[in-house]
């Protein structure tokens, strides 16, 4: 991922670790969840939203529709290991990430661990409905992530 918003450092716990001395596949979402929470701290911190509320930006609360992981190194224990983060696209109901994790003595010397993805469904827990995006949020992406709101809300083409 190349100049993501946010690169969160995260620990490499030894309770994290498999029968084969790397980190076990099933954390990668979890540490994944540890740089989106570092970006929902960016967008709250930025628009003045607050505090998180149990990890939620006040007002605005979401499901994982989707998730997904590609393993492209093992993590040890010991290993510096760098979250990155990014929005690639908002819809009037949901969001999608990027994810990479990075393992190595700096986010831009290290080596790729894997890369993945998040589809967010934007969701009222009182009635149990998907609901619209709040106003404010496409305009907060856009200036975290450096780029105009049309470019999040178009489809990214595909390179011939």
């Amino acid at each position: 991922m190349k100049n993501p918003p946010v690169v969160e450092e995260i620990a490499v716990r030894y309770q994290d670790l498999d029968p084969y001395g790397h980190v076990n596949n099933a954390l990668h979402l979890a540490y994944f969840e540890a740089a989106r929470l570092a970006y929902w701290e960016l967008l709250a911190r930025n628009l003045g939203l607050g505090p998180l509320e149990a990890g939620d930006i006040p007002g605005m609360r979401y499901v994982i529709a989707e998730a997904t992981v590609r393993y492209r190194a093992p993590i040890f224990f010991g290993d510096a290991l760098y979250g990155a983060a990014s929005i690639r696209t908002v819809t009037n109901r949901s969001f999608t990430m990027d994810y990479e994790l990075r393992a190595g003595e700096s986010y831009e010397a290290a080596r790729t661990a894997a890369e993945g993805t998040s589809v967010q469904v934007f969701y009222d827990l009182e009635t149990h409905e998907v609901r619209p995006r709040p106003e404010w949020f496409l305009a907060g992406v856009a200036a975290i992530e450096g780029r105009t709101e049309e470019s999040l809300t178009s489809p990214p083409t595909q390179a011939g």
